[in-house]
């Protein structure tokens, strides 16, 4: 803290960075260069060479002490906006306390303490923020171009389908290739690794840019099917929360006939019996446990090495390498705040609507400090994986300084105003819009009804579309998959209408048209007259008359 020591002119502080101080500092020796360059002549009206000299170079050096000092008036009042952070004798503090949070694990607003964890967290697993890191300079990041290129691995109820909604938004606006399932399912290849029949070909000279659906995280395979500058994330969650609702979701109590009014107990009591019982039966082979380590299996851990804690930890090392950020669903807007920073993205990218969050009884029940234990040694590689990731989280959110919880807070703020806006103002106008103003940590932008539609659906079964329409477009000869719906039909082609003919230009008035020449009618031949038959003469014998002929 800035603090003046009477008398002398300068902080109380061992800091030699303090912007106040050098300001005064700089200020003392302006008044100092005031007085020397206002000092008398020997003589009235003369000075030799010397002292001409001495007073061109005072005036030179005050001219530099007012320049020096409003530098530094403007880095202090930089500093007071909050446009970057001064790290005192470069070493990154423990965060300040921290303001009530979102549970997305229950849907309620959880206190916290001052290491940032949940009141009620269980202590042995709850995050506790780092201590002083020595040598930790300020994190510089400079925000050239978006990154578009990244894998998410989706864990199974870990609050996955929440950001599984952000990215495919994010993907479909941009026109980037997925890589989908090759079936009518949500997953590629789960609960196996991945094979090249399990999702669909890539459009010919355009290569895959990101995968978000529910697989078996595997490093090789991953590299081998995106492009060299992919990142990879995922997210977790804290393992009983997990647990409670893997037995809501799957069914577990039906399946290990457990109690229906609290089946997670129920299972503690013994969950290695009731997983054999379920898993031994042929025609429940899987290759994974529902209650045990089931956040590890997406994560790529093999399951036969889920008790060797020396693997797990190196196994948890290799991970911590190969992720840029592991999202925490307990600190769900903090985790994508960091994600926005790291990926340089925009804070319309990752607004949300909760997805698949349901109510059922024992939501809310907690665990006594046996069956805790008895569930930790249970599933100890899930303990082991949150552990480091929420610790890391918080690690990485220390080195973002104060500002990020001032943008967390804003993020906040906005995502509730366009959830109310796309529940609420859409339904009754659907020609409403809404506009955000330009902050420091965000551009302007406008949610209107064809963000909210983007923002409040799921896309896999478009994406499907959109992909085998365009493979078949690019002679790709496939037949349309019956699992999807039937292809759009294309537009009928109208018949061209029949041309007119062109309008007779009518004469200029008072000018008569020159009469049209009738052709001289054509002289038809004479009717040919018909023959008369010659009259047959007839021979009559000429009678002699009686009578005489009188003289």
């Amino acid at each position: 803290m800035h603090q003046l020591s009477p008398g002398r002119g300068r902080c109380s502080t061992t800091s030699n960075t303090c912007p106040l101080c050098l300001h005064h500092s700089s200020s003392l020796a302006m008044s100092a260069l005031r007085r020397n360059i206002s000092a008398p002549v020997s003589k009235r009206g003369e000075t030799n060479s010397k002292q001409q000299h001495s007073l061109y170079s005072k005036a030179s050096a005050a001219v530099l002490g007012v320049m020096l000092g409003a530098v530094m008036t403007y880095i202090s009042l930089y500093v007071d906006m909050g446009g970057f952070q001064i790290t005192t004798g470069r070493r990154a503090y423990a965060l300040p306390r921290v303001s009530p949070m979102y549970d997305r694990a229950t849907g309620a607003t959880r206190t916290a303490n001052s290491s940032g964890e949940r009141v009620e967290s269980n202590p042995s697993t709850a995050a506790t923020l780092p201590t002083p890191l020595p040598d930790v300079p300020h994190p510089v990041r400079s925000c050239s171009a978006e990154r578009i290129h990244f894998a998410f691995v989706k864990v199974h109820k870990a609050g996955s389908t929440t950001p599984y909604t952000v990215f495919q938004r994010f993907g479909l606006k941009r026109h980037l290739q997925f890589v989908l399932p090759s079936n009518e399912r949500v997953d590629v290849g789960w609960p196996y690794l991945m094979k090249k029949e399990d999702y669909l070909q890539p459009i010919p000279g355009r290569p895959f840019d990101l995968l978000v659906d529910h697989t078996v995280y595997n490093r090789e395979i991953f590299r081998n099917l995106l492009p060299n500058n992919t990142v990879y994330l995922a997210i977790v969650r804290e393992p009983y929360s997990h647990l409670k609702s893997v037995v809501n979701w799957y069914g577990v109590a039906r399946k290990y006939g457990l109690k229906k009014d609290d089946p997670v107990e129920a299972l503690l009591k013994h969950p290695e019996e009731l997983d054999r019982q379920w898993l031994v039966p042929s025609k429940n082979k899987q290759p994974f446990s529902w209650t045990r380590n089931f956040m590890s299996y997406d994560l790529g851990l093999p399951i036969g090495l889920t008790d060797d804690e020396m693997y797990i930890q190196k196994y948890i090392a290799q991970l911590d390498r190969d992720f840029l950020l592991v999202m925490v669903l307990e600190y769900f807007d903090e985790s994508l705040v960091l994600l926005k920073r790291y990926m340089c993205w925009q804070l319309s990218d990752i607004l949300y609507k909760v997805q698949n969050s349901r109510k059922y009884g024992f939501k809310k029940d907690d665990l006594s400090p046996k069956m805790k234990k008895i569930h930790r040694d249970w599933s100890k590689a899930d303990y082991l994986i949150y552990e480091h990731f929420n610790r890391t989280l918080w690690e990485k959110i220390a080195n973002e300084g104060k500002g990020f919880f001032d943008e967390v807070t804003r993020f906040r703020q906005i995502n509730q105003m366009t959830t109310r806006f796309c529940d609420v103002t859409v339904v009754n106008n659907k020609t409403a819009d809404k506009r955000f103003g330009t902050t420091r940590w965000n551009n302007e932008f406008v949610i209107d009804r064809k963000f909210c539609t983007l923002l409040n659906s799921r896309h896999l079964v478009t994406l499907k579309k959109m992909h085998v329409t365009e493979l078949r477009k690019n002679g790709v000869n496939m037949p349309w998959p019956k699992w999807l719906p039937p292809p759009p039909k294309p537009p009928q082609k109208q018949p061209a209408p029949a041309k007119q003919p062109a309008p007779v230009k009518q004469p200029a008035p008072g000018k008569q048209p020159a009469p049209v020449k009738q052709p001289a009618p054509v002289k038809q031949p004479a009717p040919v007259k018909e023959q008369v038959p010659a009259k047959q003469s007839v021979k009559t014998k000429r009678r002699k008359s009686s009578r005489k002929r009188r003289h």
